[in-house]
């Protein structure tokens, strides 16, 4: 069994990948961090999202071991576009503030995603040595693509749970306001 407590971070490293300790400010330790915020945010949204949470485990460890399993990958994006194609509907014509979990879980997808951007832009420009060396594109597209699933998800939530969407200002207040 892996030792839990290695105390190597109690110097602010950690291990980034089998052959590399860095520093817990190491691009690649801020995405997979966020991608853990990303799946918790999912945990508490109340809904069932258990195979999109085992799947953004899968890909930490493809940032950790910079391999992309890209079938893999395509085929969990294949899911996500059927679903946003079949449910495209359920977006209301006018704009609700986001509201909930599943709102909270689109908005730390979006972190994540420019996070990978970042770092393949990075990898594009550096020198060879210094290149991360892992197939950004097909994770990069899953996350544009799970931000898209996340935020028609929230929006269904509108037929769901009207009361989460409930503007708290009166016609008087917003009046008042102006």
């Amino acid at each position: 069994m892996a030792l839990i407590t290695t105390k190597s971070g109690d110097t602010g490293m950690t291990q980034l990948n089998p052959d590399r300790i860095a520093s817990k400010t190491h691009p690649v330790i801020e995405i997979m961090g966020t991608i853990d915020e990303l799946s918790c945010a999912l945990g508490i949204a109340g809904d069932q999202f258990d195979d999109i949470q085992t799947f953004l485990s899968e890909l930490m460890g493809y940032f950790y071991y910079k391999n992309v399993d890209e079938r893999r990958v395509a085929a969990h994006l294949w899911d996500l576009e059927n679903y946003i194609t079949g449910h495209n509907n359920s977006i209301p014509p006018h704009f609700i503030n986001p509201r909930g979990y599943v709102s909270l879980a689109r908005a730390i997808c979006r972190r994540a995603e420019r996070l990978i951007v970042a770092m393949a832009e990075n990898d594009r420009v550096c020198e060879p040595s210094e290149k991360y060396g892992m197939n950004f594109s097909p994770v990069l597209q899953y996350m544009n693509r799970l931000s898209d699933y996340l935020f028609v998800k929230s929006f269904e939530r509108t037929m769901d749970q009207p009361e989460l969407f409930q503007d708290e200002m009166t016609p008087e207040v917003r009046r008042m306001a102006i």
